[in-house]
């Protein structure tokens, strides 16, 4: 079991922040209100990459001695852990994304209506084909180009974090043998190595939804929980070498996102590094960890994943609702994003925890029990 005092509540609000990123971007980029930063929320999904790699590196690392790195129940442990936290909620909403589908595609078409720049296919919600289905039931579509982005549902980056999880165990094996900074190097040079020679399978792709592209994010947050643990800082060095890394392969990124992504390493490392004595990082960092650790930070946190899920699913229909019936879309655009968070916020909130509850808990309640008894099972076959 994870000693309780290694854990960082910090991390819960980092969560909760990056949920509110992309849900509020999100409601920018329909609305069409370019407020700085947020009006990417692919950077909120980037902060959760990064606390991704972070905490499996982490969990990975203290589990070292209860499970070791090159045992194969180690990696039956892990892969369990890891589907029990994301399958449940995950099937639960695209049983509801594929049922609703046409409709979803529907009030996308018209935002598309008002905002012409933020047009998409809108059929591709309503695909209920077998392979479709199929792929996204084994997470395998975030390494088909033309299934990587079909359901109304954020979930090109839920089959990224899947590939992730598999990949792993694997990674450890490498840093068992060469340690975190050969290991980080050599993954990094891969990614980009296979940018250039299959820049057509890359180019194929609308979202990032393929483990090559973001790898580099997940390896630069394992980075940094090596530097905290290790207190050395040169490995927070060697993480900024991921943005670097994604910006020259070139898949939607821009100098902000850059820059952003850089800071972001940046102030996580300073924020989990917790110094032993008291000293002037302590002091930089106090507010922020205050504001992170603050209760309700907590909660939002512990909603994170389920308000990432489901936020499309309110947000798109609150608009679509808007436009057609009322004089919403002759709004300035700061006020059509202040009355579309207003009304959809709590929603996605209220109904984020039921689901956190209801289904995230219970999910990963069931996973511990499997967990459990296969533990006696081999306790018993070896007495």
């Amino acid at each position: 079991m994870v000693d309780s005092k290694r854990w960082s509540p910090e991390l819960e609000g980092l969560r909760g922040l990056a949920s509110l990123w992309v849900l509020l971007g999100h409601i920018c980029l329909l609305v069409q209100c370019r407020i700085p930063l947020l009006y990417d929320p692919g950077m909120g999904v980037d902060l959760f990459i990064l606390l991704s790699g972070y905490l499996m590196a982490k969990n990975y690392q203290e589990r070292r001695e209860k499970e070791p790195w090159n045992s194969p129940d180690t990696f039956r442990k892990f892969w369990l852990r890891r589907f029990f936290r994301i399958a449940p909620l995950y099937y639960l909403l695209l049983v509801v994304a594929l049922i609703f589908g046409s409709w979803f595609g529907e009030m996308r078409d018209i935002i598309a209506s008002a905002w012409p720049t933020t047009a998409t296919a809108s059929s591709r919600y309503a695909d209920h084909s077998a392979m479709n289905i199929f792929s996204h039931l084994t997470f395998i579509f975030g390494l088909l180009p033309a299934w990587s982005f079909r359901t109304v549902l954020p979930d090109w980056s839920i089959g990224l974090e899947m590939q992730f999880y598999l990949l792993f165990p694997f990674i450890m094996l490498l840093v068992m043998r060469y340690g975190f900074a050969v290991s980080a190097t050599l993954l990094m040079v891969v990614c980009l190595a296979a940018r250039w020679l299959f820049p057509d399978y890359f180019n194929a792709f609308p979202m990032p939804s393929m483990i090559l592209i973001k790898l580099p994010l997940f390896i630069a947050g394992m980075l940094i929980s090596h530097a905290v643990m290790q207190k050395n800082l040169r490995y927070c060095a060697l993480a900024l070498l991921a943005p670097v890394i994604a910006w020259q392969m070139h898949i939607a990124e821009t100098h902000l996102r850059l820059v952003a992504e850089c800071m972001m390493i940046t102030g996580m490392t300073l924020l989990l590094w917790q110094p032993d004595k008291e000293n002037r990082l302590r002091r930089i960092t106090a507010a922020p960890r205050q504001l992170l650790t603050c209760r309700f930070s907590l909660f939002l946190g512990d909603v994170s994943y389920s308000v990432y899920l489901l936020h499309l699913m309110i947000v798109l229909p609150t608009i679509g609702l808007l436009v057609r019936y009322t004089g919403f879309a002759h709004q300035p655009s700061l006020m059509r994003f202040l009355i579309v968070t207003a009304i959809a916020l709590p929603a996605v909130w209220l109904i984020a925890v039921a689901l956190y509850h209801k289904v995230e808990k219970r999910g990963i309640a069931l996973g511990k029990q499997l967990l459990s008894g296969t533990e006696m099972k081999s306790e018993r076959s070896i007495s």
